[in-house]
């Protein structure tokens, strides 16, 4: 039986117990306790409903299919070269191999093991001015020209291109 409908049948005794008459000021007293039940179990009942709505309607990522239970989940599963260790409780982790090779702007070979710091040589210098951006740039020495790369076809030579365009030779 639901809370407030216990609620609902002591107020009904109260009101037929002839405690009204006998003794009205404790019958004040037990129906307003009475009414305050009535009305804290209207707003649990009020609250769990908002609740259950609100947790029905999230957006759930979960370790196994809860479609069922939750309409809106959707299960974590690994792709390609991913592996999920769950050794510790409550816990998930993902685990990456990674094969590839990553230009890094520092010396990450500790978490990157396959990472290459990108150093700039003699005469060139790094612009990091813009966000994710890195701008190398020459300085010219003297004596040195610059030449259009071609296609080394000394009759019919072709510009080389990348991303539209001409590349350059800097040579001494």
């Amino acid at each position: 039986m639901a809370l407030l409908e216990i609620i609902s049948r002591l107020r009904t005794q109260l009101v037929t117990s002839g405690l009204q008459k006998r003794d009205n000021p404790l019958f004040q007293v037990i129906n307003q306790l009475i009414g305050l039940l009535q009305d804290v179990g209207n707003k649990a009942e009020t609250d769990l409903n908002n609740v259950t709505t609100t947790l029905v309607d999230a957006d759930y990522i979960t370790w196994t299919d809860e479609s069922v239970l939750l309409p809106n989940s959707r299960e974590l599963l690994p792709g390609d070269n991913i592996a999920f260790d769950d050794s510790v409780a409550n816990e998930r982790t993902v685990d990456v191999a990674l094969d590839q090779v990553f230009l890094t702007g520092d010396d990450e070979s500790a978490t990157l093991p396959n990472s290459r710091e990108l150093l700039a040589g003699t005469g060139i210098t790094f612009d990091d001015s813009i966000a994710n951006q890195r701008t190398i740039d020459a300085t010219a020495t003297s004596g040195a020209e610059w030449s259009v790369l071609t296609n080394g076809d000394a009759i019919n030579p072709e510009l080389v291109f990348a991303g539209g365009d001409v590349i350059m030779l800097h040579t001494p």
